[in-house]
């Protein structure tokens, strides 16, 4: 992983705009000086990414392009030192929140944008009949119905072409089960969502495939294979209000985290309700009008995944004693046993292995989800792993003589769900969502009575 430590770097969320060029009607506009803020979206749970762009326009290039949204922009940035930069190529789809500020003579609006891979799949509807195990057909539906040239590339003699880097997809986790399906007409990525809801692993357990881009490529896998393997971007501390957060270190700033809240912890109600603690589907056989009922519990089965806390990793529901019934969530699906010739145990005869083992993996990112803010860098995606130390805030006791004191029951890796750049022209900051889904074993001596005087 690239490091920010080195020297070249003056202050911490510094920012090289290498590239922010709008292509409009075969012209080239440099929006560097236009420039008020820059924001790129980033999520596990999206197949693209996406963004806006606020603009502060005195020469009312707006109208005389004009920008009707239907623009490129090329988009380059790095942060000084690190070798991995975002760099790419969006569609512009709509300009919004247009207003004329008088007194300055100027006009501000924001430009919508997103991945051009997103148009190119919305004019890509399939009618084909695939088959094979998924993530041989995700790899070939992607190759041959949304892989493209990545980046337009702005040359001196202000012409436009294409890069000869193709967009990538890396395949993290591959699959076991195979399938066999006539696509009525889907978008590639309607594919393939519906091909993630259906795919088993060939390693691990958890059927909780997602497919998703960040801002070097796109990525197909399970959230179990991340949180067991997945790359660690650094570790980041935070001080409470008040804690003098004193540094001089540039590198010690940068693993800062500048503000933390807590979005939401476990719902009980709502988990009884949407299948999180246990669930039942019910394939019915319309052939043989048979069915098969099968049931699933997540207290049960929690301990069989693997987790963000590697060792004796506690769910943050009490597994002994939560109240639960499978009844509570229930769905219906078809099934056809031998209905695909030399496709034996086709999706829809497994799906009682995969719905609620799907379902309630998934729903562990729910459970313990921060939103933080810390100096951005051109390194860090969406599913990446980070580790946070939290402070521990209870008293202290007079004869404790450590140094660091932490909240080891927080503190420890997080996975990044979802990635905001905010840029402008001097600073990259970066607001994401991190969550945990388990949590490491609390001190079992702990008594009420008999705390620490502070």
């Amino acid at each position: 992983m690239s490091t920010a430590t080195q020297d070249g770097i003056q202050s911490p969320g510094e920012v090289s705009i290498e590239e922010l060029i709008l292509v409009a009607n075969g012209k080239f506009i440099p929006l560097n000086d236009y420039l008020v803020e820059l924001n790129i979206f980033e999520s596990i749970f999206s197949n693209v990414m996406s963004g806006d762009i606020l603009l502060s326009d005195s020469r009312n290039i707006v109208r005389f392009l004009p920008i009707i949204g239907e623009e490129y922009l090329i988009v380059k940035l790095q942060t000084p030192t690190l070798n991995s930069q975002i760099y790419k190529t969006f569609r512009v789809t709509s300009v919004e929140d247009r207003t004329i500020v008088r007194d300055q003579n100027t006009q501000l609006y924001k430009l919508k944008f997103i991945s051009r891979e997103a148009i190119v799949d919305s004019l890509s509807p399939l009618y084909s009949a695939f088959t094979g195990t998924v993530s041989t057909i995700v790899e070939k539906i992607f190759s041959e119905n949304i892989e493209i040239n990545r980046n337009l590339n702005y040359n001196l003699n202000e012409t436009l072409s294409s890069s000869q880097d193709k967009t990538g997809l890396q395949v993290y986790s591959t699959t076991a089960n195979k399938v066999k399906f006539v696509s009525p007409g889907w978008t590639p990525f309607e594919c393939i969502n519906w091909l993630a809801r259906k795919a088993m692993p060939t390693t691990g357990k958890a059927c909780n495939f997602l497919m998703w881009e960040t801002s070097q490529q796109f990525y197909f896998g399970t959230i179990e294979d991340i949180l067991d393997k997945g790359e660690v971007v650094g570790q980041y501390n935070y001080a409470a209000t008040g804690v003098s957060r004193g540094t001089d270190d540039v590198a010690e700033k940068m693993a800062l985290i500048q503000n933390i809240d807590v979005l939401n912890g476990l719902d009980h109600l709502s988990s009884l309700d949407n299948g999180y603690f246990a669930s039942t589907l019910i394939a019915v056989d319309l052939i043989k009008k048979k069915r098969d009922i099968a049931k699933y519990d997540h207290a049960k089965e929690f301990f069989k995944y693997k987790h963000v806390v590697k060792n004796s990793a506690l769910p943050l529901f009490s597994a002994d004693t939560v109240l639960s019934n499978p009844e509570s969530h229930i769905r219906v699906y078809p099934k056809h046993p031998g209905i695909h010739t030399n496709v034996s145990e086709n999706y829809n005869e497994k799906m009682g292995e995969i719905y609620g083992n799907r379902l309630s993996n998934l729903l562990d990112l729910n459970t313990l989800k921060l939103n933080i803010t810390i100096y951005g860098r051109t390194d860090i995606e969406a599913g990446r792993l980070m580790n946070i130390k939290f402070p521990d805030i209870s008293p202290v006791a007079s004869e404790d003589k450590t140094t660091e004191h932490l909240d080891n029951r927080y503190s420890g890796t997080y996975l990044i769900t979802s990635l905001h750049h905010k840029i402008n022209i001097v600073k990259h900051m970066i607001s994401m969502e991190v969550i945990r889904d388990s949590i490491a074993p609390d001190n079992p001596n702990f008594k009420i009575d008999t705390l620490p005087e502070g």
